[in-house]
């Protein structure tokens, strides 16, 4: 979902704190004539401090996911760590690479030499990191029990480096790079405190499958009986877990009932292994549910609600409906649903024989030129929009479905001139 906290920030403030560091290490350098040697060296110690504080940044924000999750969104968070661990991973190589230009000595920087035990931990650090890149690359193939372990690799890849910057680094004396990395020591004990705490905590939390409900031919409802009720918001979703046929990874799902509801509903259409695993699962089966997540939720205000829904997008948009169906504040929604078919549209059932005044519903077809309903041919465009919106203003729009939906939704709303505080999207990410 778009929220307002600009990640820039983030950058702006990366940006600067590199430039400051990028100055203590040359600043010896500055009125003097350095050799090809020594500047090759001095990049390779700015690469290994800038590696060392990405490094640190990635187990904190992994460390910390859940709880930032309200500010940014978990598949926001996941992307950033996603694009932040390949820049890391340049520093993390440029920093050896650059020591062994300089001194043209390769063996000491590729093999553990522990009669320097420092720099053996610091070839050791560099060893660990792509161990733990190729596994995060394969995270698909890997149990849950593995991965754990591999998290721990993590911590003593900090520890490593940060002995190693100790006890090798010349610039660590400096009082500003030793603040830092204080603050980072601080942070990786904060965060890993914090995701031991939500892992024992969570570790209680069981669902057992009571239900499936087929929809349409290709898309079910999981219906979970929880041991105890999951507090959750409308549009939320879960990452879920089955510990069989090998199917490692968890995988998001929104929730499509009402936050009211003591069992917890996930709608799910066939797109693979997992999917069609799901499908098969027997009354009384255990799930892994990891959750709630996301920002993709209601905001307090009296604009009327737009939902841009396509396919199985219509998933957080009816656990909204069927919330506001149980509250006495209600917003005008009016939804528009995309979908190839009739046949094929998720809860038309359910949705017709909705008949209060605060819900509107137009169904867009691309491959049928009529229904029972109010419906268009074609795709969703700014002329059907206007067409039933007429007052773009004073509302706020929600898009839902596959990313060259999302892609035209927002494009077409834009040339309205919808404001982009006023577009809030949901991302298909996994």
């Amino acid at each position: 979902m778009d929220r307002k906290i600009p990640p820039f920030l983030f950058f702006i403030f990366l940006s600067l704190f590199s430039i400051v560091l990028t100055f203590v290490v040359f600043k010896p350098f500055i009125f003097e004539d350095i050799s090809i040697n020594l500047g090759l060296y001095s990049i390779g110690k700015l690469a290994g401090l800038l590696s060392f504080l990405f490094l640190s940044i990635l187990i904190i924000s992994g460390d910390t996911a859940r709880f930032f999750d309200k500010f940014f969104g978990m598949d926001k968070i996941i992307k950033f760590q996603r694009k932040f661990s390949l820049i890391t991973a340049v520093f993390v190589i440029a920093h050896p690479l650059f020591f062994m230009l300089s001194s043209g000595n390769y063996l000491n920087y590729l093999i553990p030499n522990f009669v320097v035990f420092p720099l053996a931990l610091g070839t050791i650090s560099l060893y660990i990191f792509v161990i733990v890149m190729i596994c995060s690359s394969l995270y698909k193939r890997i149990s849950h029990q593995i991965w754990q372990y591999i998290h721990i690799l993590t911590y003593l890849l900090f520890f490593f480096s940060l002995y190693h910057a100790i006890k090798i680094g010349s610039d660590t004396k400096n009082i500003f790079i030793k603040s830092i990395l204080s603050i980072l020591l601080i942070g990786i004990i904060i965060g890993g405190t914090y995701r031991a705490y939500y892992k024992i905590k969570h570790k209680k939390f069981k669902c057992y499958v009571k239900e499936i409900k087929w929809e349409t031919k290709d898309t079910f409802t999981l219906i979970l009986k929880p041991n105890k009720k999951l507090n959750f918001k409308a549009g939320q979703f879960c990452f879920l877990r089955l510990n069989k046929n090998k199917l490692y990874a968890r995988h998001p799902f929104t929730i499509s009932n009402s936050p009211k509801g003591e069992d917890l509903h996930f709608t799910i259409k066939l797109t693979g292994k997992f999917t069609k695993a799901a499908s098969e699962l027997k009354k009384g089966e255990e799930v892994i549910v990891d959750g709630p997540f996301g920002i993709f939720t209601l905001q307090e205000n009296n604009k009327d609600l737009i939902f841009l829904a396509g396919g199985v997008g219509i998933t957080p948009f009816m656990s909204m409906i069927r919330n506001q169906l149980k509250n006495r504040c209600r917003n005008n929604i009016f939804l528009f649903y995309c979908s190839k078919k009739e046949g094929e549209t998720i809860f038309k059932s359910e949705l017709s024989k909705i008949k209060e005044k605060w819900l509107k519903i137009v169904y867009i077809f691309s491959q049928e030129d009529s229904c029972s309903e109010i419906c268009e041919k074609g795709y969703i465009n700014k002329e059907i929009i206007k067409r039933y919106i007429p007052c773009i203003n004073s509302s706020i729009f929600y898009i839902c479905g596959p990313e060259p939906m999302k892609i035209l939704c927002k494009k077409e709303l834009k040339s309205l001139g919808v404001n982009n505080k006023n577009i809030i999207t949901e991302s298909f990410f996994w």
